[in-house]
């Protein structure tokens, strides 16, 4: 049987009707019939003697809380219990916890329930009190106050009485199921979890007790066109103005035909890469119509880019596979591109593979500033971000705010240039553009990033961004060694690097005058002073330079020497520079997303950046064919060794999500006596 249902979610997730069992129609209570369309297993928590242990023993996947009282619009439910972005996440009368999260709900239920068995006898709810709590609920969780904690937490406190709390009813021992107020599991999570609020404004969501309640509730829904808040909500807002109007005036009526059709985010996904594969066979015919075609094809797969970002959106399915294939994806998009570029062009132009490479460089090379200076601004003390700022400032003035935006050549501004200059001059004028273009947008970049860090020039930057750089600046075994045997930095590490780019670029410079044996020599001045600079505590307020100077180095060693030495090798030292580009990225995506830092086994088996400049030094001396060969082996090792690890890693972090982590039925046993006591 498929695991998706017809609504294209994923029918693993187990959803548990929790709350006081109210007087009301005949059947399920409503929200059940939506949790099916879900795909959810529905489980009525009044016919569970052990909620605990019912939540322990569900299917692999998000479990979700959901109070039976809840009347709302379908997709106000989906964004509830369906986004799992966050480890725990709260609406109107839900509580959802993805798998990592299980133990964590399990835990705070168990010594709820113990403290409800423990508590004073003869409180029973009177309908009186149930319907005025239902009353509260239901103006406060249907609230559109855009407040940080959403209208859950007004909800979760409003509802959250003696009368209907987990200590209602205990001397007429009802299951345990309903006496669980979803509100107040919600805070008891918050007091050391990070709980994530969803608030359903425009959409209508509530709880209601009463007949009376329920016939407003659902006549606010009949009131409210569901659809066109779902499709606006899908369709990204605060995009580039290419992108706005160019991709998003469509790409959400796209992603609603896609989701009817069945199509998954990370199909769109995958459909996005293979057109872009396409558009780079077109364009190594190197013929004119060719070039067009690639052109057409490669603006088709950025609009698919976008588009499954939309349907992801739009049907409320995000994981941790798919992001990692689509930021993966645009970096291999556009390195198919430029190779097939090269390729129809090579005939005619020696130089085109020296200009690809080095196109893809100096992009890696800015990607990776913008990344070092935002991972040392995330704190809540540093700077705020480039963007934020450009909003703050130029508030008002949308135009202002894209043309500030385009200056640094985003996705979206930066894919439409592509397109024309592809389609309309020559693959040589695309590489110089885009080199010109994007070592602006660098510069420009750079200059405002070290502005701004002046004003940290006595003041830290803090640990976490530190560790951070550390993870960042790939240096392996080589630099290791360098910081056992050498003394505390007494130069900034930004000076340090500088000097060492300064010593590398010498190196490289005098090679057609004393050849490539000598390269040698200021490689190994380069990596001495790079392990040097590269000791922790990176948190000076310039040290966000060192990650793109590294990338600079190598990639400008692997070029440059190639160009000097074996220029027939230079289709291999293209895709040694894709092959590191690659793992750097990855690197990046993975701290962003989960903290992940290289292992020091990869780091010891593709020998840091470091450890490479010396092994391409040592294969320049030994001549043309050696640096061929050697360059050959070197690039098919890393390649292989950078995306396996990847995929790898990948996977075991959906296992990891898929599987629940034992709970510990002792401890928890133990904690529920010590509560009765």
């Amino acid at each position: 049987m498929s695991r998706f249902n017809q609504s294209g979610v994923m029918a693993l997730p187990t959803a548990f009707l929790v709350g006081h069992v109210v007087s009301a129609e005949p059947g399920e209570p409503p929200v059940a019939g939506q949790l099916h369309a879900l795909g959810y297993t529905v489980v009525d928590a009044s016919t569970v003697d052990d909620l605990a242990a019912a939540i322990t023993t569900a299917t692999a996947g998000p479990v979700a809380l959901v109070d039976r009282r809840y009347i709302g619009h379908l997709h106000a439910l989906r964004r509830a219990v369906c986004d799992t972005r966050s480890d725990v996440r709260a609406g109107p009368g839900t509580l959802t916890a993805t798998t990592v999260a299980r133990a964590r709900l399990v835990s705070v239920l168990t010594r709820m329930l113990a403290g409800a068995d423990a508590g004073p006898p003869g409180r029973q709810e009177t309908p009186s009190s149930a319907s005025t709590s239902s009353a509260s609920t239901s103006s406060a969780s249907t609230s559109s106050a855009p407040t940080s904690s959403g209208p859950t937490s007004s909800a979760s406190t409003s509802s959250a009485p003696a009368s209907s709390g987990p200590t209602s009813s205990a001397s007429t021992g009802p299951v345990p199921g309903t006496r669980i107020d979803v509100g107040e599991v919600t805070e008891a999570l918050a007091a050391d979890t990070d709980v994530a609020r969803t608030d359903p404004a425009p959409l209508v969501a509530g709880l209601a007790d009463t007949q009376a309640e329920r016939d407003a509730l659902f006549a606010r829904v009949a009131a409210v066109d569901e659809e066109p808040i779902r499709l606006r909500g899908a369709v990204k807002a605060d995009d580039t103005a290419f992108t706005t109007f160019f991709v998003r005036s469509y790409s959400g009526y796209v992603a609603r035909w896609f989701a009817r059709l069945g199509f998954t985010p990370n199909q769109v996904t995958i459909m996005s890469l293979a057109v872009a594969l396409g558009a780079a066979g077109f364009c190594a015919t190197g013929s004119r119509t060719g070039l067009v075609v690639g052109a057409v094809l490669f603006h088709l797969s950025f609009a698919l880019d976008c588009i499954d970002g939309d349907l992801a959106r739009y049907t409320v399915r995000f994981s941790t596979i798919g992001s990692r294939l689509d930021l993966s994806a645009d970096r291999v998009k556009e390195y198919v591109l430029f190779a097939g570029l090269a390729i129809g062009a090579a005939p005619a132009d020696s130089a085109i593979w020296w200009l690809a490479a080095a196109a893809m460089a100096v992009q890696t090379v800015r990607h990776q500033m913008h990344f070092a200076y935002d991972e040392v601004t995330a704190g809540p003390e540093a700077a705020p971000a480039l963007a934020d700022q450009v909003r703050s400032r130029l508030r008002g003035g949308r135009w202002k705010v894209w043309l500030r935006r385009a200056i640094v050549l985003p996705q979206g501004e930066r894919s439409a240039l592509i397109c024309l200059l592809v389609a309309f001059t020559t693959p040589r004028a695309v590489f110089v553009v885009l080199l010109v273009v994007g070592s602006l947008a660098a510069s420009y970049a750079f200059l405002g990033r070290l502005l701004r860090s002046l004003r940290r020039l006595h003041r830290p930057w803090s640990k976490p961004a530190g560790q951070a750089l550390g993870a960042m600046v790939d240096v392996g075994p080589i630099g290791w060694a360098v910081h056992h045997a050498l003394p505390g930095r007494s130069l900034p590490a930004p000076l340090t690097t500088l000097i060492a780019l300064a010593a590398l670029t010498f190196s490289l410079t005098v090679i057609p005058v004393v050849g490539a044996s000598w390269l040698i020599v200021g490689v190994l001045w380069y990596v001495l002073l790079v392990g040097f600079a590269s000791q922790q505590p990176l948190n000076g307020w310039a040290d966000w330079v060192l990650p793109p100077s590294f990338r600079a180095a190598e990639y400008a060693l692997a070029i440059t020497v190639t160009t000097l030495v074996v220029p027939s090798a230079l289709p291999v030292a293209f895709c040694y520079v894709a092959a590191c580009a690659f793992h750097h990225y990855d690197a990046v995506y993975r701290l962003r997303e989960s903290g992940a830092v290289p292992r020091k086994w990869f780091l010891i088996a593709t020998g840091g950046h470091d450890g490479r400049m010396v092994l391409l030094a040592l294969l320049a001396t030994g001549g043309a064919t050696v640096l061929h060969v050697g360059l050959v082996v070197v690039t098919a090792a890393l390649a292989a060794i950078v995306v396996g690890e990847s995929v790898t890693a990948t996977l075991a972090d959906v296992r990891a999500e898929r599987t629940p982590p034992a709970v510990d039925a002792l401890g928890a046993a133990a904690s529920q006596s010590e509560v009765i006591r």
